[in-house]
């Protein structure tokens, strides 16, 4: 058997990283960076690099980092601060290593407008220069794995040899080594002759350090195609939808990131791989992995109550008490946590005190902001560190906060869009404009064909959040009760939102008022699910548009299932064709004649197929129950062998007998 080699890179986790300051104009600050590098190879971040930078990247490319090592890293803030580029650049420097920050004298950014940017220039001016680090090594050493390291390869190994439907997490920091950990995992079942290791994550990128560590520990691998091989044996990566597509068989399915890949993905994923670890970084640049934790762990619970969950808490790649992460996790408030809420009882909510918060109070007191963020963070599992930047800074956006005795238990972010100037409605109906901060009156008028909608004032709910002890207590629903209580006092037409439709979702915004009247053809990135626009009205003018997208898009969505959305859940296509101001069509004594001709058998199901249909949108509308197979039938016009696998029936034969029962059932009621 080929010995496995588990190795770290050694000398790196040893020392901290230097964070330093330079702050002055962009051809002084350059200069100092020069003098301070003395000649040694770095990385510029910026959109003005110097000849004598070895490598360069734009701030929004650098992603294309993602799994390297630097040594030395400029990070050019003269042109603008980019929160999540920071955050990945911070992540690629190595133990020992430097990250030189340049930025105006920094009494231009406390004066500033932003508030982000005066926030971060207090910070600034508090960081002192730390001690040079010892000297790295001259070369990579192997190293034995860390204790946390080596506990985690030991769960792998139960993971691929014990009992099935027992999947682990492995949730960290970055520089943890959890990316090496698994990598070494790998290499030892490679070892073992005859077996197969998928690996997916957002990106290729993202599993780079993987494959790294696994070849690391394997003497005699090879590359192949971009995996490793080793006799036959494969360590092979797999981009996530090509996955669900193909379902390729394998020994063991590791997710890398596992944040950054939509829950309902991996929620898929985990039902049909039944040997299968993940794992997630907590305060990442993708978005935290609280959130995401929270939201994951349910799933978890519900469909293998038998997983288990790993913490890795000692750096591997730079000392504990690193600086430069210190200054990271402060700056950008990867750590930041809600306020304590004890959750042993209900709350009274009497006490609920729902109020609109000046951005000012956010940068005045660092506190609040923290827990504010952290409600964000623990809310949606893909906040950014560029979210802090729109929460502070964002010009028309104004935030909504819940107190329950003096504790900040709830967060609403809403946007104010429109009204457009008249002279830009005939552009913006042609497509030629399309002005910015104002999603929900452009999405009515170009989308839903209600130009009207250009002339409101709207406001849009970007995110609500509430505490995650309080949750499913009917805060949420408060808060938009309140806003939707002060808006005529603002002038306000329209109020709606935009989100991934799930039904849990739908359905609280239906019971709080909000109707769909669009769902995107595309499925979000970030989400896996379609994008639901939703509107409620409250002037005449924007009943009128409400009531015409809402009618629009009942006669477009039935039509549209066939055709763009015939993979949608019929749970899903329930709630977003149930009316709630009337049963729906009504059927003619033709249609009733010919339903029942085919539920007894005398007529046959393309004989019948526009009453059958017509059937299908009454009872939608009406909410009726048992209509998933009308749905996947008749509206999503599914093969009667998909039908049947989806309600697990033997074939069509079976399909059609329900089909023939369920019309019986409603003629009969």
């Amino acid at each position: 058997m080929t010995q496995v080699n588990p190795v770290v890179d050694s000398g790196a986790s040893h020392c901290w990283r230097q964070l330093h300051i330079i702050a002055g104009s962009p051809e002084k600050t350059c200069a100092r960076a020069a003098n301070l590098l003395e000649g040694d190879r770095c990385v510029w971040v910026g959109r003005c690099p110097p000849a004598w930078a070895e490598k360069s990247v734009l701030p929004e490319k650098i992603g294309a980092l993602l799994g390297q090592e630097v040594l030395n890293l400029i990070f050019d803030a003269h042109e603008g601060f980019d929160a999540d580029a920071f955050a990945i650049a911070a992540g690629l420097v190595i133990g020992g290593g430097r990250f030189l920050l340049l930025v105006p004298p920094l009494q231009q950014w406390l004066d500033a407008e932003q508030r982000f940017l005066r926030r971060l220039a207090r910070l600034l001016e508090k960081i002192t220069p730390e001690p040079p680090p010892s000297k790295l090594p001259a070369s990579e050493a192997p190293a034995v794995a860390t204790d946390e390291q080596v506990q985690v390869i030991e769960a792998l190994r139960h993971v691929a040899h014990g009992h099935r439907k027992r999947p682990l997490v492995v949730v960290a920091d970055r520089g943890r080594g959890k990316s090496a950990a698994f990598g070494m995992a790998a290499a030892t079942l490679l070892a073992e002759g005859g077996r197969t290791v998928l690996v997916t994550a957002p990106r290729r990128s993202a599993s780079l350090a993987l494959f790294r560590h696994a070849a690391l520990a394997l003497p005699d691998v090879r590359e192949h195609k971009g995996g490793l091989e080793l006799g036959d044996s494969r360590l092979k990566f797999v981009a996530p939808d090509e996955l669900l597509h193909t379902l390729p068989g394998c020994d063991l399915l590791l997710v890398d990131e596992a944040a950054g890949i939509p829950v309902p993905m991996l929620e898929k994923l985990l039902l049909h791989y039944k040997r299968i670890a993940f794992t997630t970084t907590v305060h990442g640049y993708e978005g935290s992995g609280k959130g995401f934790t929270l939201r994951f762990a349910r799933v978890l619970d519900r469909r293998r109550p038998q997983w288990k969950k790993l913490l890795m808490h000692e750096p591997v790649r730079w000392a504990a008490d690193d600086p430069l992460e210190k200054f990271t996790f402060r700056a950008l408030l990867l750590d930041a946590e809600p306020a304590a809420v004890s959750g042993d009882a209900l709350p009274d909510l009497h006490g609920l005190v729902i109020e609109r918060l000046p951005r000012d109070d956010l940068a005045r007191n660092e506190s609040l902001l923290r827990q504010l963020f952290g409600l964000l963070i623990s809310a949606h599992y893909r906040t950014t560190p560029a979210d802090l930047q729109h929460l502070m800074d964002a010009k028309n956006l104004h935030l909504w906060v819940g107190w329950l005795n003096e504790q900040p238990v709830s967060a609403m972010l809403v946007a104010r869009e429109g009204p457009l100037p008249q002279v830009l409605h005939e552009p913006i109906m042609k497509g030629k404009r399309r002005p910015a901060d104002n999603l929900l009156p452009l999405a009515v008028a170009t989308q839903c064909g209600y130009p009207e909608a250009l002339g409101l004032h709207c406001e849009r709910v970007v995110r609500i959040a509430v505490h995650p002890v309080l949750q499913r207590c009917g805060i949420g629903s408060r808060m938009l009760q309140s806003l939707r209580d002060s808006a005529p006092r603002r002038g306000v037409d329209l109020l709606g939102s935009s989100f991934g439709a799930t039904p849990e979702l739908l359905r609280f915004w239906r019971r709080n008022g909000f109707e769909p009247v669009r769902l995107g053809f595309r499925r979000e990135a970030s989400s896996a699910a379609h994008s639901v626009l939703v509107l409620d009205s409250l002037s005449p003018a924007a009943c009128k548009v409400q009531a015409g997208s809402r009618q629009g898009f009942q006669d477009r969505f039935a039509l549209q299932l066939a055709e763009v959305f015939s993979d949608l859940s019929p749970e899903l296509v329930q709630v977003l064709m149930q009316v709630n101001d009337s049963s729906g069509p009504l059927l003619s004594p033709a249609d009733l004649a010919a339903l029942r001709a085919f539920s007894d058998g005398s007529r046959q199901y393309l004989d019948c197929l526009g009453a059958l249909y017509r059937l299908a949108l009454h009872q939608l509308a009406a909410g009726a129950e048992g209509t998933e197979i009308l749905v996947l039938k008749l509206l999503q016009k599914r093969s009667w062998q998909d039908v049947a696998g989806a309600m697990g029936m033997s074939g069509r034969k079976a399909v059609s007998k329900r089909l023939r029962q369920h019309v019986a059932l409603f003629l009969a009621s």
